[in-house]
This record gives C-alpha cells, sequence and structure tokens, in this order.
C-alpha cells in the first residue's frame, strides 16, 4: 500500500481530505502517480504537527485540499498532453458572477501502447489510472451559498484476460455556507466517500472474483466567529457512520465457494471548540478541545476465544445495536513565535484519538 509518512506514523495515520471527504488511497500506480490532479486544484494544507481541534480520527498528520470552483466570467480550456498521461479541464459560468463550475480529468494510456510490443504475452496487458474531478457552486444570495464537488478514480491492472485488479476511490460532497453576520458564518457539509478494490482470477471454469471496501456517510457543521482582527473562534459537530466490507469472494469454479465475510458498521461523532489568537505581531496561540467517540453497532456476530482459541461464546447483535463503545477528551494547543521573516519557533500538546487503522499483511504488495 503505497502513501506518505509524517513523523514515523504510519500510512494510515494522516488524515487525508478533499473538499472535507476522505480519501483512503491517495495514490495511483502503487504510488507513482497521485489521485489529486494540480489542475483541478485550489489550494493544499498540511499539518504535521499539532492539528487544530477542527481534525480528528487520525494521530500523524492531515492533508486537507480544496478544489477550484471554476471562473464566473468566461470560459476556459486548460489541458496537456504527455508521455504517459494527458489532461483537460474545462471551467466557466453557470450563470454570470452567480455560479460557476469546475470539469478536470486524466488518464495514462500505456495499454494504448502495449498491442505494439514485440512481447506476445504484452499485447493484452492493461495498466491505466482515469480520474475526473466535478465542482459547482451557486450563489442564491449575499448570506447564502451551494457547492456540490466529487471525485472519481480509479486504476486497472490486468494480464492477458487472465489476472485483474483494479482500486478506486470515489468521494462527493454537498456543502451549504451562509452568512449569519460579517463576523459569524456557518459551513455544513454531506459528504459521501467509497474506497474499494477488486482482485479477478480468470482461467476458464475456474474464474473467480474477491473484492473488499470502505463506505462512508458524514454530515458536519463548522461555524467561525470572528470577535476582531486578533481573536477568532471556531466551534462544530461531525458525525460519521462507516460501514466495512471486509471481503467478499464470487466464483463460478466448482472448487471455490462463494463467500461474504459480515459488514462490519460504526458510528464516529464528535464536538469541538477553538480559539485562535494573536498574542502580539510575533505570537499567535491556537488551543481548543475536541470530544470524540466511536460506536461499534450490528448488525454482527462477536466470538469470545479461550487461551487455545478455540471459541467460547457467541453473541449475535441486530441491526444498530451497540456492540462496544470507547470516547475520550483531545486537548490541543500550539504556539507560534515569530523570530523575522524568514524563521520562527513553535510549540504544541495535543492528544488524538485513533479508532480506524490499517490490517495489512506481508504476503503481498497490493492496497
Amino acid at each position: 500500500n503505497s502513501g506518505f509518512f509524517v513523523r514515523g506514523g504510519n500510512i494510515d495515520q494522516n488524515l487525508i481530505l478533499l473538499d472535507e471527504a476522505t480519501v483512503y488511497n491517495p495514490s495511483h500506480l502503487f504510488g507513482f502517480f497521485s489521485v489529486f490532479n494540480s489542475d483541478a486544484i485550489k489550494n493544499a494544507k498540511m499539518i504535521k504537527g499539532s492539528m487544530p481541534a477542527e481534525y480528528g480520527g487520525r494521530i500523524s498528520s492531515v492533508l486537507d485540499i480544496k478544489m477550484k470552483e471554476g471562473s464566473n466570467k468566461d470560459f476556459r480550456f486548460t489541458g496537456g498532453i504527455g508521455l504517459i498521461s494527458s489532461r483537460l479541464s474545462v471551467e466557466g459560468p453557470i450563470v454570470n458572477d452567480k455560479g460557476s463550475f469546475l470539469i478536470s480529468g486524466r488518464r495514462t494510456y500505456a495499454d494504448i501502447f502495449t498491442p505494439l510490443a514485440g512481447d506476445e504475452a504484452l499485447k493484452d496487458a492493461q495498466l491505466y489510472f482515469y480520474d475526473l474531478n466535478l465542482k459547482a457552486n451557486y450563489s442564491f444570495n449575499n448570506s447564502n451559498k451551494l457547492y456540490l464537488s466529487a471525485y472519481f478514480g480509479r486504476d486497472v491492472l490486468g494480464f492477458d484476460d487472465q489476472f485483474g485488479f483494479d482500486w478506486g476511490n470515489i468521494t462527493g460532497t454537498l456543502r451549504w455556507n451562509h452568512l449569519f453576520s460579517e463576523k459569524m458564518f456557518s459551513n455544513t457539509s454531506l459528504i459521501f466517500s467509497d474506497y474499494n478494490y477488486s482482485v479477478n482470477v480468470l482461467s476458464g471454469d475456474n474464474d473467480f472474483e474477491i473484492t473488499s471496501g470502505i463506505r462512508d456517510i458524514n454530515l458536519k457543521t463548522d461555524f467561525q466567529y470572528f470577535y476582531n482582527s486578533e481573536n477568532r473562534f471556531s466551534f462544530g459537530f461531525i458525525g460519521f457512520h462507516h460501514t466495512f466490507l471486509p471481503g467478499e469472494i464470487e466464483s463460478n469454479a466448482g472448487n471455490v465457494n462463494d463467500y461474504k465475510v459480515q459488514d462490519k458498521c460504526g458510528i464516529e461523532l464528535a464536538a469541538y471548540i477553538s480559539q485562535e489568537t494573536d498574542l502580539t505581531h510575533r505570537i499567535k496561540l491556537n488551543y481548543g478541545l475536541r470530544y470524540s467517540s466511536y460506536l461499534n453497532i450490528g448488525p454482527g456476530t462477536v466470538y469470545t476465544f479461550d487461551e487455545n482459541n478455540f471459541p467460547t461464546s457467541i453473541t449475535t447483535y441486530e441491526d444498530g445495536e451497540l456492540i462496544n463503545s470507547y470516547d475520550g477528551f483531545e486537548p490541543r494547543f500550539s504556539v507560534n513565535y515569530l523570530l523575522d521573516e524568514t524563521s520562527s519557533l513553535k510549540g504544541a500538546f495535543s492528544r488524538n484519538f485513533q479508532y480506524i487503522h490499517l490490517v495489512s499483511t506481508s504476503t503481498t504488495s497490493t492496497p
């Protein structure tokens, strides 16, 4: 599984967001390409020290990426043709000065040239990825604006109709921005995230496919209040519903049985409040408190085992029934002291909870 490591953390300990949606696998072609198309990116914020209280669920870092909103004045076309991949972006107004859109796509095409290879074994090989970024926004009035963004991306690897492997991310964000006054506004977002992969073995009458994935639905509301130019307050509420698909095998082979590991479900909740203040033109503080909890919920079957790993009891839980829970308070504090225009000293203290972890195996390099 490709990824990046921050401050000694593992790859699953980095929170990666694209327009607030969680991206579980941030790479194409085992890490040779990023899933983030630079033509569609407005800005990216990397937090590798103590993260503010608005972020949670990971203990190492945050990579918060925002997509471009598109021009609301005129239509623009940008793109590029390369030896490995090509890209094209289109943006323009939906209604002049009220709304705009952006469509940006990429695709590699190594698979187009494999039939030209002299090696017969490579002629039917597949090796490519594609992704598509979409975003639109519309201002109803000076106080209300709606945003809709989505990402679709997938990698496809295959060999001679005998073996196939593909994986990809799908995300979607619907965000409502509301201004209460010149000093206070809110963002309310409904977010969808899906990551899945499949392995296909095609061998005549012994075909089978193995799939696995993660699906999230997230509802969150964030408020920001600008008390004055030196003091800014933030607070909000976040709720996740996680569905984990550990594994499923489908087969038409007589010696391989269809089987599906039972889905796992969880609810992750959090609330936070924080303040960012400029004590002087050199000293800046950011401090806050976050409370988070994780609820394992049914349906599900839980086994207990003895010291010889034999099951001693079985408990069955109905849909939505609480299996167990975890929770805790997460204080955050950071200080930044500007020495001069190019240097600063930083210090921080934080406590973070991570409820979801990556289970990896050393027997395969697949994500």
